[in-house]
């Protein structure tokens, strides 16, 4: 079978396959950062100059490398296709705050929309699905939650009481806004029923924080289901230690 991988490229990517150490994805990224720049200015725009939007493009270019198939194409055309989900961080980004009574209009919206949805889902919705219904970026629909403050993010979850009393464990880490690109990369990388864990567990996008057993009734599933996902969540937000760059 052909290989299209690029020469410049064939070194650290075949590298980084034999042994997926974080050391080997750094010199990886490394060399396919003129890619993701080249991305940034296409998707972001304006954007790209973030400190954000650079981690976020990384994370994105870091699972595509798990995804990509030199025999069907090229590393830069691959990358190029995976980092086109920088236009929706862009647009959030870019989404100017209304006035007062646009903020009004905003949140009966948003209840409305989530009533709606809950009745055709037979569940609360997670925040992309009432994102996607009143095309509200889920920055929104936080600052309308709000009140125009914006929330912490925290990127352990494993360590809420199982049992659902209520309240985060004194030895849970508070990253603040530094996990938020993170945070949200692997939000976006959920199903819908993990969004909503994973929004309500940790306060995500001005929702108040819940106790497994909170969010196990706003489901109407079970709290040991609950806590099942809130592992596989766990392991998905460990990774950004395992790349040890973000």
């Amino acid at each position: 079978m052909p290989n299209m991988l690029e020469q410049s490229y064939q070194e650290p990517f075949t590298t980084w396959q034999s042994e997926q150490s974080p050391a080997n994805m750094g010199v990886l990224l490394r060399a396919v950062d003129p890619v993701i720049k080249s991305a940034m200015r296409t998707y972001a725009g304006a954007g790209a100059r973030s400190v954000n939007t650079k981690s976020q493009a990384k994370m994105m270019a870091a699972d595509a490398f798990k995804s990509y198939d030199p025999a069907r194409g090229k590393l830069k055309t691959h990358l190029m296709s995976r980092l086109q989900r920088l236009r929706r961080t862009a647009a959030q980004q870019r989404q100017i705050i209304g006035v007062p009574e646009q903020v009004s209009l905003d949140q009966t919206r948003s209840t409305e929309a989530a009533n709606e949805l809950e009745d055709r889902l037979g569940r609360k919705p997670s925040d992309s699905e009432l994102a996607d219904h009143t095309g509200l970026s889920m920055k929104r629909l936080g600052y309308i939650r709000s009140g125009g403050g914006r929330p912490v993010a925290e990127s352990t979850i494993s360590r809420m009481g199982a049992g659902g009393t209520g309240g985060y464990d004194p030895g849970v880490r508070d990253l603040g806004e530094k996990a938020d690109p993170w945070v949200e990369f692997v939000y976006d990388d959920l199903e819908s029923t993990n969004q909503f864990i994973l929004e309500r567990v940790l306060g995500l996008h001005g929702h108040k924080p819940m106790s497994p057993t909170q969010v196990a009734a706003a489901l109407k599933i079970s709290p040991p289901a609950v806590t099942y996902r809130m592992k596989h969540i766990q392991e998905k937000l460990d990774k950004r230690e395992e790349l040890g760059m973000f």
